[in-house]
């Protein structure tokens, strides 16, 4: 605010720039899901993973438009000021922040987000001054920054570690598809001599993900 930058004197020291939120609303055009989150992995500490992990509800995508005053004295002064963020506001910038670490204080997720310029400032000369005010240049822009509220996380979701996989031996001939796969995996098979025995192979796999590689697929449209 620019009261706040008001000296004991009440008299503001030039030149200044003050940033307000003057709203904050939901983004229909950035809702992906309203229902379906995502987990992120809990590591405990180093190369150790805790036995569960934060479920993040989907966020509420927001914009916080934000207007800024500038304050100076003279026309050098508000040029070198205009300057130094116009060029690089083309007209938006991206920031990187972290998803909320209260819940992974070990796990880093980067989410990036827009900040989108107006594209015009507003600029305000002094034309009529009693001998008691000081002559000042104001001008005046908004941003407005495309964010994210996420809810609280209430209900960590317990790990998978170990998959029990069961295999049954089956004759020769034996037509598996999607029709009978649930009746052939609920009951005993008998071997291939059609003997009556009947029996199952039960493996337990147990282990870490690990990312090995990573391809980039491209698609082309027949018109190309």
């Amino acid at each position: 605010m620019l009261y706040d930058l008001a000296n004991p004197g009440q008299n503001l020291v030039l030149p200044v720039v003050a940033v307000s939120v003057t709203s904050i609303s939901r983004d229909e055009n950035r809702v992906f899901s309203k229902n379906s989150g995502f987990l992120a992995p809990a590591i405990a500490a180093k190369n150790t993973i805790s036995p569960s992990s934060p479920y993040y509800k989907t966020p509420v995508p927001i914009n916080i438009n934000v207007s800024m005053s500038i304050l100076t004295k003279n026309q050098l002064d508000m040029d070198q000021i205009i300057s130094n963020f116009v060029p690089y506001n083309n007209p938006y910038i991206i920031i990187a922040w972290d998803v909320p670490e209260v819940f992974t204080p070990n796990f880093t997720q980067e989410i990036r987000t827009e900040v989108l310029w107006d594209g015009n400032i507003s600029m305000n000369y002094p034309v009529e001054l009693n001998n008691t005010q000081k002559a000042q240049i104001t001008a005046d822009t908004t941003f407005t920054i495309k964010g994210w509220l996420f809810p609280y996380i209430d209900r960590p979701v317990k790990n998978i570690f170990k998959i029990d996989a069961s295999f049954y031996a089956v004759k020769k001939g034996t037509n598996i598809d999607y029709t009978n796969y649930f009746d052939l995996s609920a009951s005993g098979l008998s071997v291939e001599d059609d003997r009556e025995v009947f029996y199952s192979n039960t493996i337990s796999v147990s282990g870490y993900p690990k990312f090995t590689d990573v391809n980039v697929i491209k698609y082309y449209s027949s018109d190309s």
